[in-house]
Formats: C-alpha cells, structure tokens, sequence
C-alpha cells in the first residue's frame, strides 16, 4: 500500500490527542466538509510565531548548505526583510492595516516585526557561526517519505535542519522551538519527549546527537500596574531602557535591560529615569554609541545594531541549546507501537463516525454527537495556558452561538494540510476547497 493510500498522521495531532484532547484532534484534523479538519478564521493581530521563525532560519541554514560559508550583515538584512515582510503580508491581508488602523494596533506590529527580526539576528549572531564551524548542513527543512507504522497508517516527517559533523561522519539532528515560557520545566521536558527522536525515523545514516535550538520570545502582558494599555511582548530583543536625554547638557542613554550581566561578570542594572521603550525609537534618538555605528553603516537598522550590541548574558537567554541528547531508541520503539494502537483505535473512531454519517446524521444532529462524545471525547483541559490561550474549538465544545454550524457562522473554515504528502493526498481525492485555510501556529 502507498503512502496516498495510507491513512497519514503526523507528531502534532498524535500528542494532540493523546496528551491534550482527543476532541481537539478531531476538530483540528478530521471535522468538516474537507475532512481535513477545521481552523478558526483569524479575528485578531496575528503575532510573531514559529512559522516565520522556521522561515528565516531556513534560509540562514539553506545559506551554510550551498555555500558552506556564514552569511554577511548583508545577506542576513536581505533574509531579514523578506520574512518581516511576509509577516506584514499576513498582517495586511487579515485587514489590520490602513487609515482606519489604531495608534496601538500598528504599534504592536511594529513590536511583532521588531521581535522577527531579532530572533533571526540573534540566531545569526549566536548559532550560525556555531553551526558552520562545527558541523556542514545537509538537510533543510526537507519533507521526507511518510514513515510506515503499519499496513494503514503512515507518519508524516518534515526535518528541521540535519548536519554531519565536520570532525567525523556522525550526523545531528535539530529542532527549532520558540517559547514564550523560560522555566527549567520548559527545558527538561525534552528529556523524555521522543518528538526529537521521531524526526530522525526512516534516516540512512544514523543520528548520533539530538539538539533543540531554543528561542526565548518573552512573556506577553501589560505593564505593572496598567491595567487597560496594550499588552507588550517582553523581550529584549523589542524593548531596552531609554535614559531621556537633555540637549545639549546629555543625550538619551539606552540599556539593553533593567538589571544585566557585564562582560567581567558585575551585576548591572538601570536607574529610575530609564524607561522601558521600542528598539525601533531608536531611530530617532541621539544615544552617541547608535549614532556612531549609523554613520559608520548607513544601512544599518535598529533592531540589528541592538541585537549586535548586546551583552552576552542577555542573549544567552534569548538564543540557546539544548543538548546534545541521545536518541533513546526503547522508547522510541515503544511510542511507535503506541501510536500504531492509538492510531487504529481512531481508525474506528473515524468509521464509526462515518456510518452515523452515511445515515444522514452530521455534525450538530443529536445521533451524530451522541456517536462524537462515545467515541472521541473532551478532556475540557481548554485553558492549559491561561484564558488567553484557550484551545480555538472552546466556542464549539461549550455550544457557543453558532456551534451545529461551524463554517456557515462564519468563525471557522477547513484547514489546509501544512505536510505536503497529505495536501497532495487531499488535491488526488478531490477534497480541498478553494476557501482551505492553513493551521495559525500557537507556542
């Protein structure tokens, strides 16, 4: 059997269902007229995510594999700009731009696109060099042929980024994760998790060393004590501490935090007049050390001088890695055996469902939830990360207005396969509509 006749799952929906909510799965991968699953349609400022972050590092790591040299300030701008941009695209085509736009919207997207840019000027300044001199790239984001679990069910496999080390013919494997959370728990989770070793299934060679690169985002909220301005993306890489100047007596003073770790190892830390304020100001301050790398590089930005210009305690927490790891292969062979049970288990789920279906009972007719809630249920887990968070099906789950009809309310459309194998799956059999949407990417 191929691969187009397989039933084609990936990690995602497997620790979806198993670890989140087998209804959510549903929802996201199996519901509506496509049978591809359902997303919301996007009613709100999309935010930076890791979507745009796996594009600039592609092409930062593309860069190393046909070249085998590190990119310039030069070629890392043009990276830069072109990933920005593509996120502005989104921002424009979802209606959030304009004469009608608030003062506060295009403020945070400015924050979004600043945030962008420096996590790719961050990798390029912490990883890339790394990368080059320890190892030669020799896969970049490369979606691999569906790994069989058995006779029905494939798992789909897309690679980050795979390296050989320059000192021998070992390989690593690496995966990229962006993260709003900086607690060890965050860390150490990766430890145990066989995600990293599931994208090294169906290699040639064997993978001797495991990497998460790790991208610390910030925390979103508001500031302390203001309880109706917009929330900010707390990340030094959008934010410094500006020291108001007073011309001519001083000019404005920028620090890269309110309390840091110098390069001989002292605790430093702002005074009261400095104020949290936008990287992107800086193009109108006067700070003499901005001014001096400016008129010395003309082409400059902002965000590249500043993510240059930190100090090494700062970055270290904005752009780190984990490992390397080994592949724990006993485990590795125990969840394929899980998700071969758990994956035939909604083989039968899925079939059930159908034959209520083909009975004339859809979803919303009280045959075919009562067939829903028997087979796949909630875990009404909805809120793991807070209200702010809430899985994107909640509306559907509590039978908010307009539940029995999610597409013709207007808050949801058919989700378009992000993997490859199944969207060509999905174009053979004739199942994908021209208003399929791709899955919004949440940390």
């Amino acid at each position: 059997m191929s691969s187009n006749d397989r039933r084609l799952i990936d990690r995602t929906r497997y620790k979806l269902g198993t670890a989140r909510c087998p209804r959510a799965r549903y929802l996201g991968y199996y519901a509506g007229e496509t049978g591809y699953g359902l997303t919301r349609r996007g009613e709100s400022l999309p935010l930076a995510t890791g979507s745009a972050v796996h594009d600039g590092l592609a092409r930062l790591t593309e860069h190393l594999k046909t070249r085998d040299r590190v990119p310039t300030a030069a070629e890392v701008r043009l990276i830069v700009s072109l990933v920005v941009a593509a996120y502005l695209a989104r921002v424009e085509a979802k209606g959030f731009t304009g004469t009608l736009t608030s003062e506060e919207t295009r403020e945070t997207i400015t924050e979004q696109a600043t945030l962008i840019a420096g996590l790719l000027w961050a990798l390029w300044v912490r990883f890339i060099p790394w990368l080059h001199d320890t190892y030669q790239v020799i896969s970049v984001e490369e979606e691999r042929e569906p790994y069989p679990l058995d006779s029905q069910h494939a798992l789909m496999i897309k690679t980050d980024l795979l390296a050989r080390r320059r000192t021998g013919k070992s390989l690593a494997y690496f995966e990229c994760k962006t993260t709003g959370w900086q607690r060890d728990s965050w860390v150490e989770q990766w430890e145990t998790d066989p995600q990293l070793g599931i994208g090294t299934l169906g290699l040639r060679d064997d993978v001797s060393e495991l990497y998460i690169i790790g991208l610390h985002k910030g925390r979103r909220q508001r500031e302390y004590g203001d309880l109706t301005g917009r929330k900010k993306q707390f990340s030094p890489l959008c934010y410094g501490y500006k020291r108001e100047g007073n011309p001519p007596l001083a000019m404005d003073q920028w620090l890269p935090a309110y309390q840091w770790t110098d390069e001989h190892g002292e605790t430093k830390r702002a005074t009261r007049a400095h104020r949290r304020t936008g990287v992107w100001e800086l193009e109108h301050s006067d700070d003499p050390t901005w001014q001096a790398y400016k008129a010395n590089d003309p082409e400059l930005t902002p965000v590249e001088y500043w993510v240059r210009t930190l100090p090494t305690s700062v970055l270290d927490d904005v752009c780190f890695l984990l490992g390397p790891m080994n592949r724990q292969d006993e485990q590795l062979k125990t969840t394929l055996k899980n998700m071969r049970g758990e994956e035939r288990r909604w083989t039968q789920a899925l079939w059930a469902l159908y034959a209520v279906q083909q009975h004339g009972h859809e979803w919303g007719d009280p045959v075919f939830m009562d067939t829903l809630d028997e087979w796949i249920p909630c875990s009404w887990a909805c809120r793991p990360f807070g209200k702010e968070h809430e899985c994107e099906f909640v509306p559907l789950c509590h039978k908010h207005s307009g539940w029995d009809d999610p597409i013709g309310s207007g808050h949801y459309q058919p989700r378009l396969p992000h993997h490859k194998p199944e969207l060509d799956q999905a174009v053979e059999r004739g199942l994908i509509t021209a208003n399929a949407a791709p899955v919004e990417e949440e940390e």
